[in-house]
């Protein structure tokens, strides 16, 4: 398989569950401000997971365009990968509905951490097929050493939330979009 047939099919299923995500909004009760304001953490629920995903979608982008090769491994991890960010939609209504519960925040933590798991297995089938490529050798050795602290930072935030401070997992992934996602975009010339 070609490179761009299976970015277009991540592109095109990408796309399908940041637009679902959208259509999990609850609609105000009275629509007035206060309505609104009564929504807030679905809307905050909405706006990590889209951004969330749209970084995701960005950095791979970025990474692929340095690849030559990929294998069957890369496909299938990449099925598993789209496989685990098409639950985005369900958890993110889960946690909106129930924001201050551990086990909501939980939940929403383990779809979180299993998106970026299999996407680094992701990245890390496409290393044997392309090793002859330096600048992608040298974005992966980056890549790898942020999100080791991206991880940390998640499992922190997942252990936090189920045991004291449940809303403790959407900060963590905030904290790891402002801190290491999006500067990584201009850290490294993408």
């Amino acid at each position: 398989m070609r490179k761009e047939r299976l970015a277009a099919f991540t592109d095109a299923v990408l796309a399908i569950i940041m637009t679902l995500l959208v259509l999990e909004l609850k609609k105000p009760d009275v629509l007035s401000f206060a309505g609104f304001w009564a929504l807030r953490e679905n809307f905050f629920a909405y706006t990590l997971s889209f951004f969330w995903l749209g970084t995701m979608w960005v950095n791979l982008h970025n990474e692929w365009e340095n690849i030559e090769r990929i294998s069957k491994k890369t496909v299938w991890a990449t099925l598993i990968m789209l496989f685990f960010s098409s639950i985005f939609p369900y958890s993110t209504s889960i946690v909106a509905a129930n924001f201050s519960n551990g086990v909501a925040q939980g939940f929403y933590g383990l779809i979180v951490l299993l998106v970026t798991f299999s996407n680094l297995l992701t990245y890390q089938t496409l290393l044997a097929p392309n090793t002859s490529s330096e600048l992608f050798l040298k974005r992966m050795n980056h890549r790898v050493h942020w999100l080791t602290y991206d991880i940390i930072l998640k499992i922190i935030g997942f252990v936090v939330s189920v045991t004291i401070y449940p809303p403790a997992m959407s900060l963590s992934v905030v904290l790891t979009l402002l801190l290491f996602v999006i500067p990584n975009q201009f850290e490294t010339g993408k």
